[in-house]
Parts: C-alpha cells; structure tokens; sequence
C-alpha cells in the first residue's frame, strides 16, 4: 500500500511542477499598512516567577525588520490580584521582576505594556489549576507502548483545557546489531478527546511529532484514568519481525492544565502551518480515503495557503498570545 501512496504522491507532483507557472504572479501592493502593534507573548506558568517577552508587528515586505527586532525600552506592569509590580528589561526582549512571588493557582495576573511608538497593549489571565497526574502502568503490545495514565480531580477554571504530551523511545537488535527508535505519535480512543479539536482516524484520536492532545478539564470532576499509546510512523513500512529483543528505552509523559488561550492559540497554528493528515496506528488497516487525504495535504503544505490564515491573539491593542498553565512531568528512563 505504501508503494502506491509514493507513486501516486509523485505523479500528482509531476503535474504541478509541470504546471509551476499557473501558482506564479507577481503583484505591486499599492493599499495602506496596518500600524505597528506591541506583541506580547508569555506561558504564565503555576509555580514560576512571570516574564514577559516583548517585540512589535511589521509589514511582511519590511527589509529593515526582523521577527527578533525586541523591544528594549517599554513600560510594563504586572498586577497579580491586589499586588502591582514594574518589570524591568532583562535580554532576548524578555521583561521579569525578580521580586514576584512565585505564581499560584487560580492568581487573577493582568499585564499593561506601553512604548511611546505603539499603542497600549494589555492582557489578562486566570491562571489554572494545579494538575496532577502520574503514570500508572506501561507496556508493550504489538510494537504500542502502551501506558495508563491516573488523574486527580481537577479544581480550576470551568473552561481550562487538559493537555498531554508524551515521548519515547524502544530499543531492538536487528540482524545482531543494536538500534533504537523513537515513539513519536500519540493515540488514545477514550471519548474524552472527541470533546476537542483532535485529529482522529480510524476511531483513535492523535497528535503527531510530539504535539499535545487535549480534553476539557471540565471533565476531571473525579478522578479518571486514560488509557494512551505510543507508536512509531517507521512501522507504518517496517515489520516487527525485522527485529529481536524488543523493549522500553525510555517514556516520557508531560500533563498540563491551561487556559483557553493555550488551545486555541495552538489549534490556529495547526490550522494555518500543518497538515491534517493522521496516519492509523501501525497494524491497523486504513481506507483508501485517507490515502488521498494524505496526499492533498501535503500538497497545500508545499504551496502554502491560499488564503488568510488567522493565528488566535488575545492581547488587547497588540498582538500576541498570554496564556497561563499548571503542568505534572511523569518520566521514566530505562536505557
């Protein structure tokens, strides 16, 4: 099957270079600019002493611009409940007060930057709360890692987001030599990930290359364990019976409770820069749809969007993306 997905793939793109003058046409933009705006970005971390980055928006044909054109000398507040602080500038356009404590769960953090060239940005976040959240069991079954994963009852905004990430790695010999390989898709068919925007294939939810799968936090009223898998996109054209001696090298599980501005920011920028595309677990069979899914999206991945793309911003007069989040790091290392 793979084969023909290949040759298939090759022939569509055959044409298209063929064809390379049809998606070329060069035009003189002659309309108005939209202003400079402050862009803010920050993951507001439970537990951690807040910073902020700092930079500003340009016209895509600026030649004197560049994306880490940092703005050194704004002024910026931090208000964390009833407590405001200033923050002063530290380096790579990143602003922090030594002197705040350490976020906590459930702080009200509202941020005010100002420049004389730019308007006024502002934001603000309801931090979550504190997730925990470790691994219960791990194994391997027909090449899976396999894992259970126990969570606590969540206590936290009613719109906070849980979202897991998960890696590792499995070791084999192959014709008497070691070799080792990475686990780098991850799947769950546990109906709480239908409740977000998750790709799904053959009845299993997924992320590729060490994205993150989420769920509402909505649902984490009790405790509840979930059942995920790691697979490898190398045994979608390899056999297991190509190897000996198969086991866990390693397993890394990564768990975070956020707030919407963490979703949806992430959700924009899979819709705007990756392909949809989510191959089944390997040893499953797949329909012949997604085979030509798979080649359409790579196609608009190679000629970029056509259209406008928004990426989710939710800074006040600016641009940019503040966000909050609590996280639980579950790690296992075996080699």
């Amino acid at each position: 099957m793979q084969k023909y997905r290949i040759y298939g793939l090759l022939m569509v793109l055959m044409t298209l270079v063929g064809c390379r003058d049809m998606f070329i046409r060069e035009i003189d933009f002659e309309g108005e600019t939209e202003p400079e705006m402050l862009v803010l970005t920050s993951t507001l971390e439970v537990g951690q002493t807040p910073e902020i980055q700092v930079s500003h928006s340009f016209f895509f044909n600026r030649t004197d611009k560049r994306p880490d054109d940092w703005i050194t000398d704004a002024q910026l507040t931090m208000r964390i409940n009833s407590q405001t602080y200033t923050l002063a500038y530290r380096d790579s356009g990143f602003y922090t007060n030594p002197s705040i404590p350490p976020l906590a769960p459930r702080d009200t953090v509202q941020v005010v930057a100002s420049h004389p060239k730019y308007a006024t940005a502002t934001a603000q976040q309801i931090l979550p709360g504190q997730i925990k959240a470790q691994v219960a069991s791990y194994e391997l079954q027909s090449g899976w890692l396999v894992f259970d994963l126990d969570l606590d009852a969540y206590q936290g905004n009613p719109d906070d987001v849980i979202a897991i990430h998960a890696a590792g790695q499995l070791k084999a010999m192959m014709l008497d030599n070691p070799v080792t390989w990475d686990m780098n898709i991850l799947y769950s068919n546990d109906i709480v990930f239908a409740q977000a925007q998750n790709a799904e294939t053959e009845g299993y939810y997924g992320v590729m290359y060490g994205g993150l799968l989420y769920f509402p936090a909505s649902l984490m009223q009790q405790p509840r364990r979930i059942r995920l898998f790691l697979d490898s996109y190398r045994m979608q054209y390899e056999s297991l019976d190509w190897y000996k001696d198969i086991q866990i090298a390693s397993l890394e599980v990564y768990v975070m409770a956020c707030t919407q501005a963490v979703y949806r920011f992430d959700q924009s920028q899979r819709d705007a820069y990756e392909a949809k595309y989510l191959p089944a677990p390997s040893g499953l069979p797949t329909q012949d749809e997604n085979v030509m899914q798979e080649i359409m999206d790579e196609i608009q991945a190679m000629l970029g969007e056509q259209e406008p793309r928004l990426v989710y911003s939710n800074v006040d007069g600016g641009l940019g993306i503040v966000a909050g989040c609590s996280s639980s790091v579950c790690s296992y290392v075996f080699l």
